[in-house]
């Protein structure tokens, strides 16, 4: 324990060297229900963070939350083999850089500008007309120059970035050009490029953040990391069910729900197994334990049996075998794969 506690004091204290954290915090949504350290790590990886990422991470318990902390710089580390990780230097250096580079009414890296440039990099090509009107772009046919664009961005101070590779990983490289606009005049450029068509055909972006994207500088690894991302993620989705069953003092059961894909296995002798431990806490609004329930499953496949049934999900529904008055809960639940060592655990609220 004492290890463990060392190992998450030294990395805020490496995170706190970076003078980012020092920025202002004008603009920064606040997460509701997170303590300042797990709404600050929310806010500083906005664009580098997945769906279900921040999913598991808002549910987890507080004691929990360093150690997801860790494991999410991890999942990224393009040399796992070296001490430093060489993404998460170059991620807070790319904010830095942003809040050195472009100003305005929010800090750099909050701006649309500042989120290109801290997940592409720098531009090959980046061309200002502080002044307004229409800038000169080298890469459009003479043919196509009309008045559109000049109408299009109202004479507004404008930008125009290109990349020459920015998507080389998923098809033939090509220059992409990305176009700013500071429309109200505060130094604030809005992107107007959309980024879904220019996006390589059948990656549907909608710009949601993704490590191969963010992973352009270590092309190489691309792959592997977001490999390494999805078999790390181990959870569950959960319902609570409000159904009264009077005959057993039960108005709540908890439905869990895992998919096999989710689950490493351990093979003896051909056949995959995987021991699940559940353990489930209620508590009221003090703090006083209500009920706690545990349970154990063992799962048992054959190696065709499990590819042909693995996007499918275990479900276990587990009844709370006492009558819970109106008023607040906190639910405990921890998931834990035996076999594999995986883990996750939950802090859910309940309104009865």
């Amino acid at each position: 324990m004492c290890s463990d506690m060392k190992k998450h004091l030294c990395f805020w204290l490496c995170i706190a060297a970076y003078p980012l954290l020092f920025l202002s915090c004008a603009g920064l949504k606040k997460e509701s229900g997170l303590d300042p350290v797990s709404e600050d790590f929310l806010s500083r990886v906005r664009y580098i963070i997945t769906k279900e990422e921040s999913k598991i991470f808002r549910e987890l318990p507080p004691s929990a939350r360093p150690r997801f902390i860790e494991e999410f710089w991890e999942r990224r580390d393009p040399t796992p083999e070296t001490e430093t990780n060489e993404y998460r230097e170059a991620y807070f250096e790319r904010i830095e850089e942003a809040n050195r580079l472009f100003r305005g009414a929010q800090p750099g890296w909050l701006q649309d500008r500042g989120r290109i440039y801290i997940l592409f990099g720098p531009p090959n090509e980046r061309q200002t007309n502080p002044m307004g009107g229409r800038p000169i772009d080298p890469y459009e046919d003479p043919k196509q120059s009309l008045e559109g664009t000049r109408v299009a961005t109202g004479e507004k101070p404008t930008e125009v970035w290109v990349y020459y590779n920015l998507f080389s990983s998923f098809q033939q490289p090509h220059a992409v050009k990305l176009v700013f606009v500071d429309s109200q005049g505060t130094g604030n450029y809005t992107l107007t490029t959309d980024l879904d068509e220019i996006s390589p055909s059948g990656l549907h972006t909608s710009f949601e953040p993704d490590l191969v994207f963010t992973h352009e500088l270590y092309k190489e690894e691309a792959k592997k990391a977001a490999l390494r991302s999805k078999r790390a993620l181990f959870d569950f989705s959960w319902e609570l069910l409000k159904v009264k069953n009077k005959e057993a003092g039960s108005n709540l059961s908890v439905l869990i729900s895992l998919p096999y894909r989710k689950i490493i296995f351990g093979n003896d002798q051909g056949t995959l197994r995987a021991g699940l431990a559940f353990h489930l806490e209620i508590r009221d609004v003090s703090g006083t334990m209500v009920w706690q329930q545990d349970k154990d499953s063992q799962l048992e496949f054959k190696q065709a049996q499990l590819e042909q049934n693995k996007e499918d999900s275990w479900e276990m529904t587990v009844p709370v075998l006492r009558w819970l008055e109106k008023g607040r809960y906190s639910l405990y639940i921890r998931l834990e794969n035996r076999t594999a060592g995986q883990l996750i655990e939950k802090l859910l609220k309940l309104k009865m």
